[in-house]
């Protein structure tokens, strides 16, 4: 089965896990592109799509919010899988559950959910470094249980791309 795994990324994060999850379909013997969103003319070619954008104030990035746009018909036709990559996985503290907990679907998503169909939507911690925050917001996000360093579980991404690769090897 051919895959794209198509991603949105900001400093990088979201593009080393969607590098993660298209290594693990390959080695579960799919072909498979990994490529940046604005890079996809077309999906059409592929049997299946997982796409996964950064989170920024608590929505895709626009150019990931663009691609579920601008390709849903395609995507609503084939099997769909969507990933984010945010703080709120890594969250700590009853303040950080919460916010976890009342993250929510991302906006770009939930706009076309319906129609595309998206088997699974799952969120990723990812890696926040000083430089990704301006000062004046830090406070708020300490607030909230949020912290600098990587937080990227790789073992769940894993697993999440072989389940991906189980479901695709059933149908």
């Amino acid at each position: 089965m051919f895959i794209l795994v198509a991603y949105a990324t900001c400093h990088g994060s979201t593009r080393s896990i969607a590098e993660r999850i298209g290594a693990t379909l390959a080695g579960e013997g799919h072909r498979v592109e990994v490529r940046s969103v604005s890079d996809v003319d077309h999906v059409w070619q592929y049997h299946a799509v997982v796409a996964g954008s950064a989170i920024h104030d608590g929505d895709w990035l626009p150019s990931g919010a663009e691609f579920l746009h601008r390709h849903a018909g395609m995507l609503a036709e084939r099997p769909l899988w969507l990933f984010s990559v945010g703080m709120a996985p890594a969250a700590r503290g009853r303040r950080g559950r919460w916010f976890a907990a009342h993250a929510g679907i991302p906006r770009a998503v939930a706009v076309d959910a319906d129609y595309i169909q998206p088997r699974d939507l799952h969120a990723f911690a990812g890696v926040l470094e000083p430089a990704h925050i301006p000062v004046r917001v830090r406070p708020f996000m300490w607030m909230i249980g949020g912290r600098f360093g990587d937080f990227r579980n790789w073992a769940d991404v894993d697993a999440w791309a072989e389940g991906i690769a189980d479901k695709l090897e059933a149908e």
